[in-house]
């Protein structure tokens, strides 16, 4: 797996996608020679992998009613008068 540093990876990031998408190999990169992130491909022929379903995974539905905060009149005033 090749490896990049967070400085270089900053000024080839669009370089670097198109290799990792042409050679199918991750790239690491590194900050202060310590992994932080890799960068890998999706095998969109792969029918197991479905991007929006595992997005909606993280979705959260919040179907709660919350009641709405009384609204102060007095926002507008000057701190020193109330």
């Amino acid at each position: 797996m090749k490896t990049i540093g967070l400085f270089e990876a900053k000024t080839k990031l669009s370089e670097i996608c198109l290799t990792v998408e042409l050679t199918k190999e991750p790239v690491l990169i590194t900050k202060h020679g310590k992994p932080l992130v890799k960068i890998e491909p999706i095998d969109l022929d792969d029918s197991s992998t479905n991007i929006f379903e595992e997005a909606a995974e993280y979705h959260l539905d919040n179907d709660e009613d919350f009641e709405t905060p009384e609204r102060n009149l007095d926002t507008n005033k000057n701190v020193l008068e109330l």
